[in-house]
Parts: C-alpha cells; sequence; structure tokens
C-alpha cells in the first residue's frame, strides 16, 4: 500500500508539469497563429494569406495526430491491462476473484485468524455434471449454469465473507469467523440444484459441495485450499458432526 501510494504520488506531478507544457505549447502556438493572422489582415496579399493558411493547417493537423496517437496509446494500454489484471486476479466469469485472488485472501486472512484463535470455512461448491450438460444441452448452457450458480452464491453470502471461482463448473465460498457447525446454516440457503432455463424448460443442475474448516495448523495457503477441494463431497441429508469428529 505504502509503494502504491508513493509511486501515485510522483506520478502526479510528472502529470502536471506535462500539462504545463502542453499548454504552454499550445499557448505559443495560438500566439504565432493570432500574430500572422493579424499581420496578414494589417497587410493583406497573397504569400501572407498561404502562410497564414499553411500555420493554421499545420497547428490543426499536429494536435489531431498528437490527440489520435494518445488515445490510441490509452486504449491500447487499457485492454492490456485489463487482460493483465483479469488473468491475475479477476475470473471471466461475472469478474468473480479467481484462485490466485482467493490464495492471496487466504494468504492475508491466515494470520489473522492465528492470533484471534477464530477458525474460517471454505465451501467448495461444484457442478459435478457440468461436462455432461455441456454435451446433452451445449456450452451456451452449461455457462448459463454457471452464472445462474455464480448469480445465486453472491445473492446467499455475506458482503464479509469471500466468493472466487476456481475455474470450470468449482466455486469457493470463505466464511469469515465461523465455525464448521455455522456452515451448514449458510448451506441451508445454498439449494442443492439450480433451475436453468434451455429457452423451453427449465432444468435442474445439481451442486456439490466439501466443507474444510481452517485448523490453524497449515501455514501455506496453497495446502489449506488443496484440503477443501479434496475433502469429501457432502451429502445435502447429513447432519452436523461437531468436535473432533467433524476435522
Amino acid at each position: 500500500m505504502a509503494e502504491e501510494t508513493l509511486n501515485e504520488e510522483t506520478h502526479q506531478p510528472a502529470s502536471g508539469r506535462r500539462r504545463i507544457v502542453r499548454i504552454a505549447s499550445l499557448t505559443l502556438w495560438a500566439a504565432v497563429i493570432c500574430w500572422q493572422i493579424y499581420a496578414t489582415i494589417a497587410n493583406p496579399t497573397i504569400v501572407g494569406v498561404v502562410t497564414t493558411a499553411g500555420f493554421t493547417l499545420l497547428f490543426l493537423a499536429v494536435n489531431a495526430q498528437l490527440f489520435l496517437s494518445r488515445w490510441l496509446g490509452e486504449r491500447r494500454l487499457h485492454r492490456a491491462m485489463t487482460r493483465l489484471h483479469g488473468s491475475a486476479y479477476l475470473s471471466d466469469l461475472d469478474d468473480l476473484p479467481n484462485r490466485n485472488y482467493l490464495l492471496s485472501e487466504l494468504r492475508r486472512e491466515m494470520p489473522r485468524c492465528r492470533a484471534s484463535g477464530t477458525p474460517f470455512v471454505l465451501i467448495v461448491l461444484s457442478m459435478e455434471t457440468f461436462a455432461d450438460v455441456c454435451e446433452r444441452r451445449g456450452d451456451e448452457f452449461g455457462q448459463r449454469s454457471l452464472r445462474a450458480l455464480a448469480h445465486m452464491l453472491k445473492r446467499f453470502t455475506r458482503t464479509s465473507d469471500f466468493i472466487a471461482h476456481l475455474g470450470g463448473p468449482h466455486f469457493c465460498v470463505m466464511l469469515n469467523e465461523c465455525l464448521y457447525e455455522h456452515a451448514f446454516v449458510y448451506l441451508q440457503r445454498v439449494p442443492g440444484t439450480i433451475a436453468v432455463s434451455d429457452g423451453h424448460h427449465m432444468l435442474e443442475v445439481p451442486v456439490t459441495a466439501q466443507i474444510h474448516v481452517y485448523d490453524m495448523e497449515n501455514l501455506y495457503a496453497t495446502d489449506v485450499l488443496r484440503d477443501a477441494e479434496e475433502s469429501k463431497p457432502l451429502r445435502r441429508s447429513e447432519q452436523p458432526v461437531f468436535g473432533s469428529e467433524a476435522a
């Protein structure tokens, strides 16, 4: 954060200096053109008119080229930064945080949990039949199913918690300051299937859930996420198991 603030502070004076130079340049150009126009009006000659027209056209052409180059450059830079940012931290699906973003959030949350003694819970929600769904109904229906699941998770998840798209049909919800048994309260709100329209009928796509509570022992975020992804899928009819049995 300090480094970003320093970069912003050093960038702002540089931008201010460039703006001053541009304004000074435009002012000088305008003064030259105004002087040339005044001289032409005071002593109208063919040479004076041609010179004035030439100065004016040159001024317009140079500034139009500078403006166009800057505009195109900013657009290319914006597209490149968007692609870079998306590949690093955002999923293509509704701009949800991706796996890298989740790992970064885990690295931030784990020390805080160890200090406070309050764990968090990871819930991995997946459409395990996603490949079959796409094969039978098409890729467009599959993407619609992913968006439906993403919107459902956004609707049922607190703003203090964290949702990430792990890729494909896999999502992860991090419930902050949450015990294992309390995670089932969240799962009771999330249906075991989602209804998706194929254009004619509403079809139910099953959603499986895997639960993993951070036990304060793992030191690496990748290990915590791996344990969550490798945990046993939960049957929605199961009741929460407390104590050592939950581990």
